[in-house]
């Protein structure tokens, strides 16, 4: 199972790590993993390089993370919370076709 954990930020989004594998398909055949690593990748681009967002990106196998700079000041918040809010649309599209492969946690800082 994909576990999206969503780090928010008086409600808004302001992180999050993609960890684990859908198991719905051979290794590098799987289509959820295939469309859950591309949304969150694209994410990280819209952050990073479209909205010009400083963030710490980890991506491993089977871990994705990124959260924004504390320093991060509101307006580049707000521009990054819409590319997060997309991307968790898109998991939660994902999750609705496909309820046994994507689970969703928020953590309040």
């Amino acid at each position: 199972m994909i576990t999206v954990n969503v780090t928010r930020e008086n409600g808004t989004p302001v992180g999050f790590t993609v960890s684990g594998h859908a198991n719905m398909g051979e290794y590098g055949e799987d289509l959820v993993c295939a469309a859950v690593s591309a949304i969150v990748q694209t994410a990280i681009l819209g952050i990073t390089e479209v909205c010009h967002v400083q963030a710490g990106v980890s991506i491993e196998e089977g871990r994705t993370t990124c959260i924004l700079s504390k320093d991060t000041d509101p307006e580049a918040i707000r521009r990054a919370g819409i590319v997060f809010d997309t991307m968790i649309a898109g998991l939660r599209s994902i999750q609705a076709s496909y309820p046994k492969t994507l689970k969703f946690r928020n953590k309040e800082v």
